[in-house]
């Protein structure tokens, strides 16, 4: 037998056997997992390099990614149909969701994934584990920890639009103790945010500095205590200015052109983490106290706006394993959430600060009923200060079917899911927040549920696998912006039209040859009001990508990877039809030695003018080189 070909074989069975985190309070290997997952880790990030989130979510089936500009601008990101706010995002297990948002989302825009050790997408609904924010699915960024002895490292990088980047970090690990820390600075000229004339002429620059660090103790083998705190400081150029009415290209007077103007933020997010593990490690006890405090200034010509808003979560739960097929998971969550919005200039003036809190209880069932049968169960009942109770479950089951009833030479896992969701109602869609938005308190939360059901399979011999989901939800109760024309005004109102969302993803992975290497993606997904009956906007119904990596010798990677997606309809106005498009990249890093690397990437090969939101600009080709350094 090859190397390449053991190589391949001995990845597989570690994938198998890999936890997943974010599925559960309590970590559940692949196999048992009944829920629909897609993991980025760090060395597909670096062989694409791919430097932010939101390029890596562009890869996972079932998400839709719509960006407002270059790097750094507003960024939507869309799951299986349900829109940002019903999307958790989690950095290392903290919920990071703003609640000074008009609808509580966590804007992904200035997630940079130099320090990151892989990203878990967990589609479907999970508010029976997380609660609210977790309608659509969980997006978790796991960042890297301590291990192994002392390592430096540093990198700088070069790009088109007067870019660069220089990241510094260190870390070291024993038994008993780790510590890390991380330093990033990321600065770029960038793109007009306009791309329709006589705007895109000025460009919108973005700058992000962040700092990471960590320290974990192990004073026993049965006690783990941790702390992390992370930092950023960003600022990204805007544009303010609208097109005129008469514009001659006949397009939406609303679209953005070039002006003064920019959007300054600062996030910090922090935790404290002790698990205690007592019977023999049967019984194991979490406690864990996070902050999220996340602060934004905007200014253009004629407006001012500030807003903040503040998380502070409590969290204590019980890991008990009585056999080991059979394990419980059993705690309780407090969370204080505060918003600020103020708008000091500007067409009216707002103020908003308030908070609400919420208690919760939460349970988990997960075991194994027959040979490779699992089964689990979440449910969780929420007391919010503002709507009261509301309880939300979830289901699933992971059949591994045993090699008699297996085709020859594949391993097959039969799933499927099932849950209900509950999302509450923002604080500025209940109070307002200018003089031409209206709050309105009578607001009740939007109520969801989806199923799900798929089969993973992969070969024996290592050399490749597959995953095939079909889902089917319905989302009611949604929020929207209705807009009255003879007040001037726009209100947010429950709207009695479900959603109806189904479709299919597909992901591969596929590794002849210890030298190619090959990872693909495809979503169909259907969406509609049944009011209106077409397409939701910046939902497309097709969507694919691919990846392909050869190394023609063992110390070169090169990667060409492909991104297309089918016609859409824009954000604004949601029925303008945007063309569908197609994007190639390629990349090649190279390792010079063990210690030094060479890295280089050319976005957008073609030179394809595209936009994912009419009216806002996206690059065209462009190209960086990195070097990395690590002692």
């Amino acid at each position: 037998m090859s190397h390449g070909l053991a190589q391949a074989q001995e990845d597989e069975i570690l994938k198998m056997q890999e936890v997943i985190v974010s599925s559960s309070r309590s970590a559940v290997p692949v196999s048992q997992m009944g829920d629909a997952i897609s993991i980025l880790d760090a060395a597909e990030i670096e062989l694409q390099q791919l430097a932010t989130l939101d390029e890596a979510l562009e890869r996972i089936p079932g998400v839709a990614i719509t960006r407002s500009g270059g790097v750094g601008q507003n960024t939507q990101v869309r799951m299986r149909g349900f829109t940002t706010k019903h999307v958790l995002v989690l950095i290392d297990g903290v919920k990071v969701n703003n609640p000074s948002e008009a609808d509580n989302q966590f804007g992904i825009d200035h997630l940079f994934l130099d320090n990151v050790e892989r990203v878990e997408v967990l589609r479907g609904p999970q508010s029976g584990v997380y609660g609210a924010d977790a309608v659509a699915g969980v997006i978790n960024v796991i960042t890297k920890r301590p291990n192994g002895p002392l390592e430096v490292r540093g990198s700088a990088m070069v790009g088109d639009n007067s870019t660069y980047e220089l990241t510094a970090g260190a870390q070291q690990g024993t038994d008993t103790y780790g510590v890390s820390g991380s330093l990033s600075y990321y600065d770029t000229a960038g793109i007009s945010l306009s791309s329709r004339p006589p705007g895109n002429v000025e460009r919108d620059g973005y700058e992000n500095f962040t700092a990471q660090l960590r320290g974990e103790v192990r004073p026993t083998t049965n006690t783990e205590l941790s702390a992390w705190v992370r930092y950023t400081d960003a600022m990204n150029e805007i544009d303010a200015n609208y097109l005129p009415a008469n514009n001659p290209l006949g397009l939406p007077a609303f679209l953005f052109q070039d002006s003064e103007g920019q959007n300054e933020s600062q996030q910090l997010f922090g935790a404290v983490k002790g698990v205690w593990k007592t019977f023999d490690g049967k019984l194991d006890h979490t406690a864990q106290v996070s902050i999220v405090d996340l602060q934004d200034v905007y200014t253009a010509p004629g407006t001012e706006q500030e807003s903040e808003g503040r998380t502070v979560e409590g969290i204590y739960y019980a890991t008990w394993r009585p056999t080991e097929r059979v394990t419980f998971v059993g705690g309780a969550e407090y969370r204080d959430e505060q918003a600020v919005f103020e708008q000091p200039v500007g067409a009216g003036y707002a103020l908003i600060d308030d908070g609400i809190s919420n208690t919760a209880a939460f349970a988990e069932v997960n075991f194994e009923v027959l040979k490779g049968l699992f089964l689990s169960g979440a449910a969780r009942y929420d007391d919010n200060e503002k709507f009261g109770g509301e309880f939300t479950h979830r289901l699933t089951a992971a059949y591994n079917l045993p090699d008699q009833m297996d085709l020859p030479g594949i391993d097959t896992k039969l799933r499927a899911s099932y849950g209900e969701g509950a999302e509450a109602p923002g604080l500025r869609q209940l109070l307002g927040s200018s003089a031409t938005y209206e709050g309105n308190p009578d607001l009740k939360p939007e109520s969801s549920w989806m199923m799900d059901i798929g089969i993973d399979q992969r070969l024996e011999n290592g050399l490749a696998g597959w995953s095939i989901t079909y889902f089917d939800g319905v989302a009611d109760d949604g929020i929207f912006s209705i807009f009255n024309p003879l007040t001037g005004k726009s209100s947010p109102q429950n709207i009695q039209s479900p959603v109806d969302m189904s479709g299919v993803e597909l992901d591969l992975r596929v590794s002849p040859a210890s030298w190619i290497d090959l990872r693909g993606a495809y979503t169909y997904m259907d969406v509609s009001q049944r009011s209106v009956g077409t397409q939701l906007f910046g939902r497309p119904k097709h969507e694919a990508s691919a990846a392909v990596t050869v190394r023609p010798m063992s110390k070169l990677a090169l990667t060409v990877d492909g991104y297309w997606r089918d016609e859409f309809f824009s954000d604004y106005p949601s029925s303008y039809v945007m063309p569908g498009y197609s994007l190639y990249s390629v990349s090649a890093v190279w390792n010079i030695t063990e210690r030094v690397s060479l890295a280089g990437k050319i976005h957008n090969i073609t030179d394809k003018f595209y936009e994912e939101k009419l009216g806002d600009s996206t690059y065209g080709r462009t190209a960086q080189i990195r070097l990395s350094v690590r002692y």
